[in-house]
């Protein structure tokens, strides 16, 4: 065989045409031609998926899915309570510094102060669990208080609100930054005199309960609530 055939031979297999052309390739007979056309075919039939293979393979899809997605909505609320946290931080660390310079702490809601006339923090940052969700009874309190439409501002109580609970006054509270929590709601119950739950993790990464920071001091949520709820 001549060195020129062979290397039609070789460039045909490479390229995998389905049909030869004997006059377009000098050499090779249509024989070789169909008998590659037939391998060729039977190779396509073998490499094709069967039912069965494509519905294991989207039952692995759906398995993993299953796995996947609520990690990755567990890792978002994880995010969310780390930045909560740090906000609050933020926020207490704001609210000392405006008392030293004011002699005073600002009243319910009025986080603005801390950004005006002078910035003690560079933006009021946003509770990441906002808004708080219409159907609970504070709603319309946060919405009066920072109007429309509904911000996502942490909910903030100062003087007069403890001025006169002798508990409040005992524990030396003058004020409390409260964020939602993944529930997005305040208040635990149907009126404005019904308590606040706690957040707890270890209820569920997703359950009812609120964050709280307490001051000035950072005194504990638990001693603050056991105290303010005793007295309600």
């Amino acid at each position: 065989m001549r060195d020129h055939e062979k290397i039609y031979k070789r460039l045909f297999l490479l390229i995998s045409f389905p049909v030869l052309s004997a006059s377009r390739f000098p050499g090779i007979t249509e024989k070789h031609g169909m008998r590659v056309s037939m391998r060729l075919k039977t190779m396509r039939r073998g490499q094709a998926f069967t039912l069965i293979e494509l519905l294991i393979v989207v039952a692995i899809i759906g398995i993993l899915a299953a796995i996947a997605v609520p990690n990755f909505l567990n890792a978002q609320i994880r995010a969310k309570l780390a930045k909560t946290e740090a906000d609050m931080k933020s926020l207490e660390t704001a609210i000392e510094s405006y008392k030293i310079d004011t002699n005073q702490y600002m009243g319910p809601f009025q986080l603005f102060r801390l950004t005006i006339p002078l910035a003690y923090i560079s933006a009021i940052p946003e509770d990441p669990f906002g808004p708080i969700i219409e159907t609970d009874v504070g709603y319309n309190t946060v919405l009066n208080a920072y109007g429309t439409p509904i911000k996502k501002f942490y909910i903030f109580h100062g003087p007069p609100t403890f001025d006169t609970n002798p508990q409040m006054i005992r524990l030396n509270i003058k004020w409390v930054l409260t964020g939602l929590g993944p529930d997005k709601g305040w208040f635990d119950g149907s009126s404005p005199s019904a308590s606040y739950p706690r957040y707890d993790a270890s209820n569920g990464l997703i359950s009812r309960g609120n964050f709280e920071r307490v001051g000035p001091g950072n005194i504990p949520q638990t001693v603050f609530r056991s105290a303010w709820d005793s007295a309600q």
